[in-house]
């Protein structure tokens, strides 16, 4: 039997038996660029000020506009939501920021740590590869200090819309739990019908709709009539002037439809037994 012990020769030199065919190690001019040379690496490396500079236009998940008009439109139905909405992305923007500054932090202290190590190494290669490291954790917080800066930014932008909402739609600066919940009915009975008018717009009724309307105590029947006349009404103005209704007149619908609404629940809550949706000893309340 031959013997299969390997040497520390046979391990680190690239002249093994099998080195020149599966892998480019063997080759000297493996490490050499076939294109490139030092006058294209220089024009990468003159244009990378104007890349770190751009870039921090769009170092950020999201833009303003999506954020304002996508993440905080689309699911909501009244400005207690989206209140609620804006403090879920905050909270979530806070911990994963969290997260990056401890996690900096640590670098630096790891920086600081081979640092004196490399103050009291003798070995030279021993040396070069604490350099190595210490370079690697450099450019890690220097890049590191761009995502930071998007989080702060995307706080910052959330804090304005938060102050906008409260201002315009008159909530006071010490709203509670209480305020959220005397709004929540405006929002179900909005966003019912909202789902509503999908469902007739895809050519039918939802069984999930349906359940959503009993639940608050509006009748399945009357509540499809009035979106369908909605539809119907909306269409024939388009016929009429070419120039349909905007929306405003669908943000009008959902007003009305609350109007209309707001007080069923109330149906609903009497056939379970209840008299009270939310209780006030169990809400957090400011002193007001």
């Amino acid at each position: 039997m031959n013997d299969l012990a390997l040497t520390t020769k046979d391990i680190i030199e690239p002249s093994g038996k099998y080195n020149s065919i599966v892998t480019r190690a063997g080759d000297i001019k493996a490490l050499t660029f076939k294109t490139l040379d030092d006058k294209a690496l220089q024009t990468i490396t003159d244009w990378m000020p104007e890349v770190n500079r751009a870039t921090n236009a769009f170092n950020k998940q999201n833009s303003q506009t999506t954020a304002s008009l996508m993440t905080l439109n689309m699911i909501d139905a009244g400005p207690y939501r989206t209140l609620r909405q804006i403090l879920a992305q905050v909270e979530k923007k806070r911990g994963a920021l969290k997260e990056n500054i401890y996690k900096l932090e640590k670098k630096k202290l790891k920086y600081q740590k081979l640092h004196r190590k490399f103050l009291d190494i003798d070995d030279d290669l021993e040396g070069d590869i604490i350099e190595l490291e210490m370079a690697k954790i450099a450019s890690d917080l220097a890049d590191a200090n761009s995502v930071i800066e998007a989080a702060l930014k995307e706080l910052g932008a959330y804090k304005e819309r938060y102050e906008e909402i409260c201002a315009n739609n008159n909530i006071p600066d010490n709203w509670d739990e209480g305020d959220f919940e005397e709004a929540e009915i405006e929002h179900h009975i909005k966003s019912i019908f909202r789902n509503a008018i999908r469902d007739k717009m895809q050519g039918g009724h939802n069984m999930g709709t349906m359940e959503y309307m009993e639940q608050f105590g509006i009748n399945p029947i009357t509540a499809y009539a009035f979106v369908d006349r909605y539809i119907n009404d909306s269409r024939r103005i388009i016929n009429e002037n070419d120039a349909g209704p905007d929306i405003n007149a669908h943000y009008q619908f959902l007003d009305n439809m609350y109007n209309v609404f707001k007080d069923e629940y109330k149906k609903a809550m009497k056939r379970l037994g209840l008299d009270n949706v939310a209780y006030a000893d169990w809400l957090m309340k400011e002193n007001k």
